[in-house]
């Protein structure tokens, strides 16, 4: 992979409008059904204020003379969608399922979802919603707390929930004080299913082993490294114990979960505006996105510690940017 800085080049393929902002994109990760995405919209009527959304369904589908088209096949009305997070398949609640969601809401709750196939359309059915935050926003929710059907969720309020689904609903197992501020982001490493990352508004990065009792102290935390708000977590799926973090003091981070404390292996220079998500490539090994709000979306690379394996001493490099010139409120220049 070329390591030089360069401007990443785009080209339109399809879209699909929307009524409302939209303000999280999640494609199925299962293989089969790869073309189907889930977005969430969110928007707030300040003059009465009242949050609107919704979560929407498209499949992208292939037309006669090959060009890609994303159609809205259902759509589920939520007073605002924060976060949306596929299931893996082990979850699929029924034989005429194709994956179930979690979705963080703007009033407090926790909604999972089924995505029906029963029809000549896929489409959106409400299982069950369980209100974990009363009067503030749950702003993040993943998947593999403990075990394939474990959630985590954290909210305005800073606090770090353990949500188990049952055949019955949804129900809180056990939830922690993490943070004194809002809480922006959780994670969970595939490796190590029992421990909850959280980041906030106070800058700090915390875990906690779930299976210790929930007043006792966390397993793991640094409250130095993040000069502002911690606003985003990405377990790296090739190694181990290392984990990206992005922060509104505009820098990515990487850190090794066994020495957290310590401070990171590698940091960035200021990225222009806050890292406010991260997502590494499922195939490519070491290459990380970067949605950097009115920066664009940069193009990240590690180079690793001699091992390969343990995040020793290690380099994050800006391998290329998309939108980084676009004016402000068009599409593209405010990367979430």
């Amino acid at each position: 992979m070329d390591t030089q800085s360069c401007a990443v080049a785009s080209r339109f393929e399809c879209e699909v409008s929307c009524s409302l902002c939209p303000d999280v994109v999640e494609w199925n990760p299962q293989a089969d059904s790869s073309h189907l995405l889930a977005y969430g919209t969110y928007q707030l009527d300040e003059a009465r204020a009242v949050r609107r959304g919704a979560l929407h369904l498209a499949h992208l589908a292939r037309n006669d003379d090959g060009s890609l088209e994303l159609r809205a096949s259902s759509e589920l009305e939520i007073p605002g969608v924060y976060d949306v997070a596929w299931s893996d398949a082990s979850v699929a609640s029924s034989e005429v399922s194709c994956g179930v969601l979690a979705v963080a809401a703007a009033d407090g709750a926790l909604r999972v979802l089924r995505c029906s196939t029963d029809t000549a359309l896929p489409r959106l059915e409400e299982l069950t919603a369980c209100l974990l935050v009363d009067g503030a926003i749950l702003t993040h929710v993943t998947w593999g707390v403990g075990d394939s059907r474990g959630l985590a969720a954290v909210g305005q309020d800073g606090v770090a929930r353990h949500v188990v689904m049952r055949h019955d609903g949804v129900a809180e197992v056990s939830s922690r004080a993490s943070h004194e501020l809002e809480a922006w982001c959780v994670e969970v490493p595939a490796s190590h299913p029992h421990l909850l990352l959280s980041g906030a508004d106070d800058g700090h990065l915390i875990g906690w082993d779930v299976r210790e009792p929930p007043d006792g102290p966390p397993a793991l935390v640094n409250r130095r490294a993040h000069e502002a708000g911690v606003t985003a977590l990405a377990c790296d799926p090739f190694r181990e114990h290392h984990l990206a973090t992005g922060s509104y003091d505009e820098r990515v981070r990487t850190f090794d979960l066994r020495l957290c404390g310590r401070g990171p292996c590698a940091e960035t220079e200021k990225l222009g505006d806050g890292a406010y998500h991260l997502a590494w490539h499922p195939c490519l090994r070491g290459l990380l996105a970067v949605a950097a709000m009115r920066s664009g979306l940069p193009l990240l690379g590690t180079a690793e510690a001699a091992d390969g394996e343990d995040c020793g001493p290690e380099v994050l490099r800006e391998l290329g940017r998309y939108a980084a010139d676009a004016e402000e409120g068009r599409h593209g220049s405010l990367a979430y």
